[in-house]
Order: C-alpha cells, then sequence, then structure tokens
C-alpha cells in the first residue's frame, strides 16, 4: 500500500506536477480511501491494442547492456504478472526476457540485434527517434560494458562503444517515418509506437506521427533517466513531460488525429498522483522507468556508464553479485500494485468510473507558483501566482573528462534539469535547446561536420569559445586551438581581443548598436542579465538594419557547451564562459606542458559540446545559430519575457 494518492498540499518548488492540485479533492479524505482501494469499483486498466492492461503503465525501454541482464528480466516479468507492460529498448532480446508476453520491442538507429525473431515478440514495435535524457543524439554503450554476450546480440566487436547515428538513416521526415511504420506493421502484424524526446516543438511532432499512420507515441520528457548522456545535453535540452503532454493533447484533438491515438508519456514520474495528472493533462498512459529500477535497489549515483554499479543494475553482464531475479521482480510488482491503489482511489474521489473518464481533463486541476504565462501555456487554471525559478548559487565541479581527456562528460541516470527539479544559478539554465525529432533530421557530430568556424576582423577562429588570457599555458591552449584570447600575448596578434578595436561594457538594456566589436562583461556589474543585454542589443540592431556590422562578444559565469550555444542563439557571435578556465588556473600542475594540454583539453570539451547542442538541433553552420531565439523555450515566464523568448510547450 502506498503512503499516500495525493500529496497534502502543492509544492513551492519542483516540478509543475509538484504545483498542481485536483482543485475539488482533499488529500487527506482521498489517503483514507487507500485503506480499502482494492475493493473500490474502478477501472484503472487501459486498452494496450487488444490486451487489458490493469494499470496505464509503460515501463520504459531500459535496453540489455544499459541494465545487467536480470533487471531486464525481472522488469518483464513483473511486467507480465502484474498486467502492464514493459519496453525492451534497443540492443537486441534477451532470450529469457523473450519469454514473456508484456514486452515492446524496438527498432532504433543502429538497429543492433536486429533479426526477425526479435520483431515478432512481444505486444507492439517501438520506433526510438529519440529519449529524454539526449534528445537529438543516439544511443551510448561504452566500450567497458559491452562484453561477449552484449557483442553477441547486438551483432558487434566486443569491447567496442555501441553508438547509435543521431538519425535514423532512413527517416528524414514524416513521409519518411510512415513507410517504416507500414513497413514495420506489414512485417510484424503488430501496432507500431513512435518514441519522441519532448522537444520545443513537440506538438508539430505529436501530429506527424500521428499522420504517418503510426498506433501512438511515446514521449519522453527532459530529466528522464538514460545509462550513458552528455551532461551537457542532459541539463540543457528538451522540455519537460508535463509541458509537453497538454500541447501535444490539444493539437492531436485540433488536427482531428485524437481518437484512437495513444499517447504514452514520461519522464520523472513516480507515483499514483503524478500518473493521474499527467493523465488529465492529456496522456493515455504513463512511461516509468528510473522509478521502476528504485522500487528494487537503484541509489541514483549517476554511475551507470561506468560497468561499476553498486547495486548490481547496470553493472557489467558478468559482474558479481548478480540481481536476483525473484525478489527484484517481487518488488516491482509492489510498486506497480501500489500505484494502482492509489489511482483507485483518486479516481473513485473524482466520481469516475474508469480512466478513460480522465484523460485530457485539465478543468479538474489547479496550478499554484507559477506565472500567468507558464499556466495558459499549459491550460490549467493558475490559483497562486509564483515563478517557476529557484536559484541558488554554488560553484559547479570542473569534470576531469574536460580538462584530462578533452571530450564532453558523460553521466547516468536523470532527474536534474537546471531551475526546475536542481537550483540554476542564472536565468540563462531556465533556457531550454531544441532537438530534432522526425520533423526535420539531427546531425551526428560524432560522424558528421558541424561548423563552428567564426570570422572575425579578417582572421577565421576555429571556435566561437574566447579563452581568458589567466596565465600563458591558457594564452599558447587557445591560440594554438584557434581561438580569441580575451588578453595578450599571443604570437599572432590579431589572436588578441586586447590588439583589436574594442568597445567593454557592463550589460544593461540601454546598449545601443554601434559598429564593432562590443564586450558585454558581467564582471563589469550592470543594471541587467548578461543574457538580457545580448537579446535586447541584437535585437536593437536587426531593427536598425547594422546587425552584420557589429560583433557581440558575452563574458561571464558560464560553465558548458550549452551556454555557448544559449548565448549565440540570443544574439552573441562569440562567447567567453569563464568558469571552467578560471577553476583550472587554481588547479595545480606539474609543469607548464601539463597545465597548457588542460587548457587545450578544454578548450576541445567545450566546443565538442557546443557542437553536440548543434547537432541534436539539425543546426550544421554556428553562423545560421547567432540571434535566432526561435532555437530556445523558457521553463519560467518571467525569463521568457525578459529575453523575448516563448515559453516551452508554445
Amino acid at each position: 500500500m502506498p503512503p499516500y494518492a495525493l500529496e497534502e498540499s502543492p509544492s513551492k518548488i519542483g516540478r509543475l506536477l509538484d504545483r498542481m492540485v485536483f482543485k475539488d479533492l482533499r488529500p487527506r479524505e482521498v489517503n483514507d480511501l487507500l485503506k480499502h482501494a482494492d475493493k473500490l469499483d474502478v477501472d484503472v486498466g487501459v486498452d494496450f491494442f487488444g490486451t487489458r492492461l490493469s494499470a496505464p503503465i509503460y515501463l520504459g525501454d531500459m535496453s540489455f547492456g544499459a541494465l545487467s541482464g536480470n533487471p531486464n528480466i525481472a522488469i518483464a516479468k513483473a511486467a507480465t504478472e502484474e498486467g502492464v507492460v514493459a519496453g525492451i529498448g534497443e540492443g537486441g532480446l534477451h532470450p529469457e526476457v523473450a519469454k514473456y508476453r508484456n514486452i515492446v520491442v524496438q527498432w532504433a538507429s543502429a538497429r543492433f540485434g536486429m533479426d526477425m525473431d526479435l520483431l515478432r515478440a512481444g505486444l507492439a514495435v517501438n520506433i526510438k527517434i529519440g529519449q529524454g535524457a539526449k534528445p537529438g543524439i543516439g544511443g551510448h554503450l561504452p566500450g567497458r560494458k559491452v562484453t561477449k554476450i552484449i557483442a553477441e546480440l547486438r551483432k558487434i566487436p566486443e569491447g567496442s562503444d555501441a553508438l547509435s547515428p543521431a538519425p535514423h538513416h532512413d527517416i528524414y521526415s514524416i513521409e519518411d517515418l510512415a513507410q517504416r511504420v507500414k513497413a514495420l506493421r506489414d512485417l510484424t502484424g503488430k501496432p507500431v509506437l513512435v518514441k519522441v524526446a519532448a522537444v520545443n516543438k513537440i506538438m508539430y511532432v505529436a501530429v506527424g506521427v500521428a499522420r504517418s499512420t503510426a498506433e501512438g507515441i511515446i514521449i519522453d520528457g527532459a530529466g528522464a533517466g538514460t545509462g550513458a548522456t552528455p551532461i551537457s545535453v542532459r541539463n540543457h535540452l528538451g522540455i519537460p513531460v508535463d509541458y509537453a503532454v497538454p500541447v501535444v493533447d490539444r493539437w492531436l484533438k485540433d488536427n482531428g488525429v485524437r481518437d484512437g491515438f495513444l499517447v504514452v508519456a514520461g519522464g520523472m514520474l513516480y507515483s499514483a498522483s503524478d500518473i493521474a495528472k499527467l493523465i488529465a493533462l492529456g496522456a493515455d498512459m504513463a512511461n516509468i522507468g528510473t522509478a521502476a529500477l528504485l522500487s528494487f535497489g537503484c541509489i541514483m549515483c549517476h554511475s551507470c556508464h561506468t560497468g561499476g554499479c553498486p547495486t548490481s543494475l547496470t553493472n557489467m553482464i558478468g559482474a558479481r553479485p548478480d540481481l536476483d531475479i525473484e525478489w527484484a521482480s517481487a518488488a516491482l510488482r509492489r510498486y506497480l500494485s501500489a500505484l494502482r491503489l492509489g489511482l483507485k482511489a483518486i479516481l473513485y474521489s473524482l466520481g469516475m468510473d474508469s480512466l478513460k473518464e480522465l484523460v485530457g481533463r485539465r478543468d479538474l486541476l489547479g496550478l499554484y507558483y507559477v506565472d500567468e504565462l507558464v499556466a495558459n501555456t499549459v491550460g490549467v487554471d493558475l490559483i497562486a501566482e509564483g515563478e517557476v525559478a529557484y536559484y541558488q548559487d554554488y560553484v559547479p565541479q570542473l569534470p576531469r573528462e574536460m580538462y584530462e581527456e578533452g571530450r564532453a562528460p558523460i553521466t547516468g541516470m536523470g532527474g536534474i534539469v537546471p531551475g526546475y527539479t536542481y537550483p540554476a544559478r542564472r536565468p540563462l539554465d531556465l533556457l531550454r535547446i531544441e532537438a530534432a525529432q522526425v520533423t526535420h533530421p539531427s546531425v551526428d557530430p560524432y560522424r558528421e561536420e558541424v561548423d563552428v568556424r567564426v570570422l572575425l576582423a579578417g582572421v577565421e577562429l576555429d571556435t566561437p569559445v574566447v579563452v581568458p588570457a589567466l596565465e600563458r599555458a591558457a594564452v599558447m591552449a587557445g591560440y594554438g586551438l584557434g581561438a580569441l584570447i580575451d588578453g595578450d600575448g599571443c604570437p599572432e596578434p590579431q589572436y588578441c581581443l586586447s590588439r583589436l578595436p574594442h568597445r567593454r561594457v557592463a550589460p544593461s538594456r540601454d546598449l545601443e548598436p554601434e559598429d564593432g566589436v562590443i564586450v558585454i562583461d558581467e564582471a563589469l556589474g550592470g543594471d541587467a542579465w548578461l543574457e538580457e543585454a545580448v537579446a535586447a542589443l541584437d535585437e536593437k540592431a536587426r531593427r536598425a538594419g547594422m546587425r552584420e556590422r557589429m560583433v557581440v562578444i558575452a563574458a561571464g559565469r558560464l560553465f558548458s557547451g550549452s551556454d555557448v550555444y544559449k548565448l549565440a542563439a540570443l544574439g552573441a557571435d562569440l562567447v567567453e564562459p569563464r568558469e571552467p578556465f578560471e577553476l583550472l588556473a587554481r588547479r595545480p600542475a606539474p609543469d607548464y606542458a601539463t597545465k597548457r594540454r588542460w587548457y587545450e583539453n578544454t578548450i576541445m570539451a567545450l566546443t565538442k559540446e557546443l557542437k553536440l547542442a548543434m547537432g541534436a538541433g539539425g543546426v550544421t553552420s554556428y553562423f545560421h545559430m547567432v540571434g535566432n531565439r526561435d532555437l530556445l523555450r523558457s521553463l519560467d515566464g518571467r525569463v521568457a519575457t525578459k529575453l523575448n523568448v516563448p515559453v516551452a510547450g508554445s
């Protein structure tokens, strides 16, 4: 039995779901019903293409390889025995998982382990276009986890990285998707779902998927868990599921394609209350992943990609100890049963006999502690005004992968959306980056060219990342990699900002455009956010017809390649993310050569993070991205208004 079905009061921070209530329900009375919820005559089941499920739950797509085998079996076993459904993810079908009926197989971009036995298993086929933890980029199973059995199932060499392409190379449009949906349906005789990440323009994606004749869509929101993803992608791309579902439901209805079309949605869901609210927002089923793992031992240490999971859930196949399948399956079944009882209590309290009566009933919900822009976007009555954003000043940790290896740092699991489920350090964190999903193709920066060169005063810079001249090693590292140096000491003076005519100003909305180079430096103070000053100056220059004669450099407390992306989309030509370099400057090194290598690696890592974010949205040229605010959405209305960026879900 769950400890509660509804929270006692709305939260002032966190997800929209946490700030949302059923207006006419008293939580204490609903929670009292849990004592005899199993006897309530309420149907919380759902029809899944001819199979009656006991609850509207899809246990979401965790692959054999990302998980360590026994967890995959435990999930499939619990799903079948409890009467819900589980996705197997990409990477081949474990022979023990294949014994269970209530599974959905996945057709993903790499086609790992694909054969007819896999396609004909289970209840449906799921075409994976994207996922919430890494929208617009492909799957990533590190080579250390590709053991012998994984290699055999995926049909790849043992020990090699399993990198899925960002796009399906036979799906570059809705028309291509329609052909693939029809081919898979004809081949398997099964219904076809399409899994996508919740992105800024999710409404177009959903209508396109419905018109492709797919039987349903799985929408995976920002903050969703995964086995391995670049940190900068997880933290900055895509939108939360509670922003995505209302607009999808509304657009499907307006375009006449909602009836008979299954909407499964997830990303940071864990309770019966979450599921009920999400269904009231417009979903038919809830996709639950991380919470299922938590039910049998996950401690959220974010180390899934290392193969050294302390709870034996994501460790390398063959490592000991193995997870006990019977114990894990029983624990998951208890959790699923608790969700079902909570749903029964909520539906009964609403005076409903079946779950379908709740779908799309946004009128039953009330929203606390957000602004009118957000409330209007999700279509829920605003009861008490506030701000979505919450801030906390802290110094981020510089990942070792950046300065020692020159690569974008990788992490596992999810749950982190800055300013939403985790403190933001600045308004920029509340902006979410667009990613391509079906309606236009993503670009794979691991395999395809993404051009980030910038022309400045007749010099072609190889990266838009500006390097602060904190010490000689930083200057020479930046110069060697073709970056602009904020300072002096370059072997060729045209690479040093100090040698170029420029004006350095504090952030302000009152800045006026002018010919030449303007450095907006938040270290000088100012009466506006850095991001606000950049956006305002870019707009003024465009209205005056002089944007091409002006170069804007944004300098401040910025940390990642995604920060560079966001400042560029707001209107900066070049961006100086000072924090990684300042952290390196304070880090002792054994000699000059080591320190210079650290700086070089950090510049390369920041540029790779930028390329990942660009490729995820199908942007191949940095020049075409500068000042394109349509690539961004804000989780908070005040931030949206100040930066002239739409609210997520609009």
